[in-house]
């Protein structure tokens, strides 16, 4: 009786700590959406493909590159070209750094080492969802898309992509902000596609 009472009190701390910890994360953050403008972005860009859990091992490979050519401070953003449902192993995401606030040597140095690519203008369904630790990045998407899904389906927008902004590499930041953007066509992004072709 006595180890049956030790055995709830442990769990009921660990319930605790748990929904504490969740809180925390901003799990029980209301998702507010709303229409904004994102881009014109120009960005120079690394591929991912393969799960999303293994994008930070890509993301160090991108790091070291951009680093070898004195590049010391990346505005990071990842676009994800696939939609819910794809076999892990498939889907395709494009790691990249903004190119604005950057010297036109260093602009030299990362045409010729990387693939570049502009991010057009375009209308969005945007929200953002607080980054506290590495956690967030999986916990913000479970909450962030089912809402931007719903969005889209009461409504008669089509979107063709998700972008994610994470900011800069340098300092800390405390927000993920989430852009779909609105009516563009797909074609547009066909140049990141046509990089995975050789993969």
């Amino acid at each position: 009786m006595k180890l049956m009472k030790t055995i709830g009190i442990v769990l009921g701390i660990l319930i605790f700590i748990g929904i504490s910890f969740y809180a925390y994360m901003g799990g029980f953050k209301t998702i507010e959406v709303k229409d904004q403008s994102f881009g014109p972005v120009e960005v120079f860009i690394y591929t991912h493909k393969g799960p999303y859990q293994n994008l930070n091992q890509s993301w160090e490979k991108f790091q070291k590159e951009w680093e070898s050519i004195g590049i010391t401070e990346c505005n990071s953003l990842a676009i994800y070209l696939d939609p819910p449902g794809t076999p892990p192993e498939n889907l395709r995401s494009i790691l990249g750094c903004r190119m604005s606030g950057i010297t036109e040597n260093q602009i030299k140095s990362i045409q010729s080492k990387f693939v570049t690519f502009q991010i057009p203008q375009s209308d969005c369904l945007t929200t953002t969802f607080p980054f506290k630790n590495v956690f967030s990045y999986f916990l913000a998407p479970t909450k962030v898309y089912p809402k931007f899904q719903e969005m889209l389906t009461n409504g008669s927008g089509k979107t063709s992509v998700a972008i994610e902004v994470y900011g800069g590499s340098a300092k800390f930041v405390d927000h993920i902000e989430f852009y779909m953007p609105l009516g563009i066509s797909r074609d547009v992004f066909l140049p990141l596609e046509k990089l995975f072709e050789s993969k």
